[in-house]
């Protein structure tokens, strides 16, 4: 059932250090931390990223480790960063996939709050429509695949850290191409790499949720090596490579990018969330 707007709160306070403003919106379940560039114009549109946090992570975790506020007056862009739902133990989730990570099975409608939130900040800020984007950490990167599933006329591309696609694609075709970036290190315990179970929960590998993508996407299923880059910090050198499966027609993609040697957790460099920000606002919805 979608979540209703049955409560509106905008609070705004004084602007961070890095000059952007934030307030607060609520779609129903308390208050969500939403981050304006300090120069908005509400005569010009700009686009809207969405920040989920893993499974028993918090919107602050997001604040404090992707360091991505700084980025909102430098790249011009919205950030909403909301949180998850406590289960009995108290521990924040998302209600993403039958792997990850409703684990008592409360049926939560996430996607649906989600989407509400996103239409709750389009009515108050100039959004652009044609980029509006998700990206998230494990479970948070499973939440991102499946806002994609659910919401392709809405989303226009995802990023996926360690997270996963459903297990059977075909229950969750999503209406229309959306651009998704699967990153993941083959070092991953957590949500491995190749894919595997827990608790009786599977999930497919990052190759096959990437090629998942990639067929939704119409791309050409031979995909093309698209050089290396450097991510983490314990890992010498250009630590990370990619992979792109691309729509030469649509120019719609799905890229996997492999960071080798680094685990579910990988220690980045300061390159990283300026990265994942350029590839989320490059990859608009068409024109």
């Amino acid at each position: 059932m979608r979540y209703l707007y049955c409560t509106l709160v905008f609070l705004v306070f004084a602007s961070t250090s890095w000059g952007e403003t934030k307030v607060t919106v609520d779609a129903g379940r308390g208050e969500v931390s939403v981050y304006i560039p300090e120069e908005y114009n509400k005569e010009k549109p700009i686009p809207l990223i969405v920040a989920l946090h893993g499974f028993t992570g918090s919107s602050e975790i997001v604040k404090k480790h992707w360091r991505m506020i700084r980025l909102v007056d430098d790249k011009q862009f919205i950030l909403c960063v909301p949180d998850g739902t406590k289960n009995s133990e108290g521990k924040r989730f998302w209600n993403a996939t039958k792997a990850c990570c409703d684990l008592e099975n409360d049926g939560v409608d996430d996607s649906g709050y989600l989407r509400s939130l996103v239409e709750l900040i389009e009515t108050q800020y100039a959004v652009d429509p044609k980029s509006i984007h998700f990206m998230g950490h494990s479970n948070g990167g499973f939440m991102s695949l499946r806002m994609a599933c659910d919401h392709a006329d809405k989303i226009a591309s995802v990023q996926s850290l360690a997270g996963a696609m459903f297990l059977d694609p075909t229950e969750h075709v999503p209406a229309e191409p959306v651009h998704v970036l699967q990153v993941h290190g083959t070092e991953d315990k957590s949500i491995k790499y190749d894919g595997g179970c827990w608790d009786g929960r599977c999930y497919p590998s990052a190759r096959e949720t990437v090629e998942m993508w990639a067929g939704f996407n119409q791309c050409k299923m031979v995909p093309k090596q698209g050089g290396t880059i450097d991510l983490v910090r314990n890992v010498e050198g250009e630590d990370t490579t990619v992979l792109r499966y691309k729509n030469d027609e649509t120019k719609k993609v799905s890229e996997l990018w492999t960071i080798h040697g680094a685990s579910h957790g990988p220690r980045f460099n300061q390159t990283y969330s300026p990265r994942i920000v350029d590839w989320l606002l490059s990859h608009r919805k068409s024109d």
